[in-house]
């Protein structure tokens, strides 16, 4: 069991490595921005964070393979709704639309599309964790069903503010953007 616990360990470390790489990688190329995707994974990485802590406060006894697997799903499937909102804002940017009305717009086109995919993606996690009767199956699933909603709040209410506070350097670390860089007021 030590064994296995220690592969477990390793196998999380490198697993979370090559997700976080080929994600950032892909982002790279899809948003055309060297900043983006550092600061999408960091607010996908700090719901998985606290996805984890959750159950370390709670006393719940989680299986070994518990990390590998919820850092890799709740990533590969909460980061499209980071991605969605941050498109739409990057259009709103790109148009002259001021931050703060660029991500007012953002939010509340796709704020829908992000609450139904999470809903969704809770509600299947949470049944299958309710329904079944394997332990493991049961825990992996609950710490699912309660990322998606933790990823669904930090998509729809962290990840803004991060995308705000952070404009000046999206703006000049992203191709697309030369009209707000040779702004003559310097205002973004």
């Amino acid at each position: 069991m030590k064994d296995l616990v220690n592969i477990a360990d390793e196998d999380f470390r490198n697993v979370s490595i090559a997700s976080i790489g080929i994600i950032f990688i892909i982002m790279l190329f899809v948003l055309k921005s060297v900043s983006l995707p550092v600061l999408l994974v960091s607010g996908i990485e700090l719901a998985i964070f606290i996805n984890m802590a959750i159950s370390y406060y709670t006393g719940d006894v989680l299986p070994f393979v518990a990390s590998i697997v919820i850092g890799t799903i709740q990533l590969g499937a909460t980061i499209d709704y980071a991605i969605l909102l941050t498109t739409k804002y990057l259009e709103n940017r790109k148009n002259g639309i001021d931050k703060i009305k660029a991500m007012d717009n953002a939010i509340s086109n796709s704020a829908g599309s992000i609450f139904v995919s999470g809903m969704s993606f809770f509600a299947a996690t949470f049944g299958v964790g309710m329904i079944s009767k394997l332990n493991m199956i049961g825990s992996l699933c609950n710490l699912m069903s309660r990322g998606a909603l933790i990823s669904m709040f930090i998509v729809i209410c962290v990840i803004p503010a991060i995308l705000l506070v952070f404009d000046k350097v999206i703006i000049h670390t992203s191709i697309g953007f030369k009209q707000l860089k040779n702004n003559v007021k310097g205002e973004y």
